[in-house]
């Protein structure tokens, strides 16, 4: 009978071990966080800046793997001017017209994220690449269009709107805090192109929580 209970109670204790163990490594205990972003990001070659902001749901894998999944928005706008000329009247005086470069997108973005010095740090180093699909509205310089039927000028914006899918990559560095590190606070710098061919550079500022 003492036997028993002694076993009993070896086998309380290693129990109650990995359960304490598993409780100190908040990255297993605790796989999921919920984040939000906000930054700027460039557009094209840096034509004007735009407002980008975001929320994502991650999950990691393993020690080295973890996947993101967003809801990003972004938008700007930049007045400008161009001079236009009239193609009936090659030679002509033109005539300065002005108009505003502006984006806005709304994306639906999905990031794969690799630890090469494992997930479980407090400071984490990770890069990240994957793809989206999303809708976009941009508006560009004004511009003399030709149609061929009625061989009529028109002066137009340059203008595209519809879905697009794109990809993207990303470097990251994050930081825990609070005394059992459910808070990250970080940095992102990415990259990301669609079938419109809108290239957009982004930086901005992460804060989550794990749960």
């Amino acid at each position: 009978m003492t036997s028993f209970y002694s076993r009993l109670y070896l086998v309380v204790m290693l129990n109650a071990s990995v359960f304490i163990a598993s409780a100190q490594t908040p990255e297993s205990s605790s796989p999921s966080t919920l984040q939000l972003g906000i930054g700027t990001a460039g557009m094209g070659t840096g034509d004007y800046v735009l407002l980008k902001a975001q929320v994502e749901y991650g999950r990691l894998f393993k020690r080295h793997l973890s996947t993101g999944t967003r809801l990003a928005l972004a938008g700007g706008n930049r007045e400008n001017i161009a001079t236009v000329y009239n193609s009936q009247r090659p030679g002509g005086n033109g005539v300065n017209v002005p108009y505003a470069l502006s984006y806005q997108t709304a994306n639906l973005e999905q990031e794969f994220y690799i630890y090469p010095f494992g997930n479980d740090k407090e400071i984490r180093f990770f890069a990240g690449g994957g793809g989206y699909v999303g809708y976009s509205t941009r508006y560009g310089a004004p511009a003399n269009h030709l149609n061929f039927t009625t061989n009529e000028a028109t002066l137009d914006l340059d203008h595209e709107e519809g879905w697009h899918a794109g990809y993207m990559f990303s470097i990251n560095l994050d930081l825990a805090l609070g005394s059992e590190q459910n808070w990250r606070v970080g940095g992102k710098a990415s990259f990301q192109n669609d079938t419109f061919a809108n290239s957009l550079a982004s930086l901005q500022f992460n804060v989550g929580r794990r749960f």
